[in-house]
């Protein structure tokens, strides 16, 4: 009985061996519509590109790389920049793009996101850096406009469309914060005072070109009167027409 349990238990640690190097040696992967594979045999890359289906390869001499073609973002998180007159900002950056070449990706970068990060990093700060804080904040699509431009000049992004790039946060440190409160409150308070001034000189060429037109017609003056006299209820109006005509009530 024991003798046939050490059989069995040694045909099971075999079966696993077995199981074990035939996982390591024999690999399956289905590659999906939107995918494509890179397959290398015995480090040499092959020239065609695996579409979809089930590929089942030996690993010994044969390497599968799957790469998915659709569109994706690479998101840039508080970027730490300095703009031309030397303020420091925070900025966080959206760039879409979609991987046009697999193969180009494998034989050109040993890390190709990072290099598109690390690449669409120092585009960025390129362009910030000939701004400054105020053109930075009023024109966040100029900004778009000239890091996606860079982006799509640089040959040593081929493998890519870069598609958009999109300026999500742009954030201030609390000095700047409190400078650039300040900066609208006083402008908004000089906008009043302006409008308070113009609403002032209104009324006073009103009142200038009122007084000019009685000047030259007195009898307005009798029909201004007799106006009131009638839009007016319950009161007592002595008339003096000495020297032009004075109300009383």
């Amino acid at each position: 009985m024991l003798e046939m349990m050490l059989q069995t238990a040694g045909i099971l640690v075999l079966a696993a061996a077995v199981w074990f190097i035939v996982k390591k040696l024999i690999r399956s992967v289905t590659i999906y519509e939107y995918e494509r594979g890179v397959r290398f045999y015995k480090g040499k890359l092959s020239d065609e590109l695996a579409g979809p289906g089930r590929y089942t390869y030996f690993t010994a001499h044969t390497r599968m790389e799957v790469f998915d073609l659709r569109p994706a973002i690479l998101q840039l998180g508080g970027q730490e920049l300095l703009t031309s007159d030397n303020l420091s900002v925070k900025i966080s950056l959206g760039v879409k793009y979609q991987i046009m070449d697999p193969k180009a990706l494998l034989s050109q970068y040993e890390n190709y996101e990072e290099y598109l990060y690390l690449t669409a990093q120092l585009k960025l700060r390129e362009v910030i850096s000939t701004i400054e804080l105020d053109e930075l904040l009023q024109s966040r699509k100029s900004v778009n406009d000239r890091v996606l431009e860079l982006l799509k000049e640089d040959l040593n992004l081929a493998a890519f469309s870069i598609q958009a790039v999109d300026l999500k946060d742009i954030m201030l440190t609390g000095e700047l914060k409190k400078i650039y409160a300040e900066t609208v409150r006083v402008k908004k308070e000089a906008l009043s005072a302006l409008e308070k001034a113009r609403g002032e000189s209104a009324v006073l060429r009103s009142l200038a070109n009122s007084a000019k037109m009685l000047e030259k017609n007195p009898e307005l003056a009798q029909l201004r009167v007799i106006h009131t006299i009638e839009s007016s209820q319950g009161n007592t109006f002595v008339i003096h027409t000495g020297n032009g005509p004075e109300l009383n009530s």
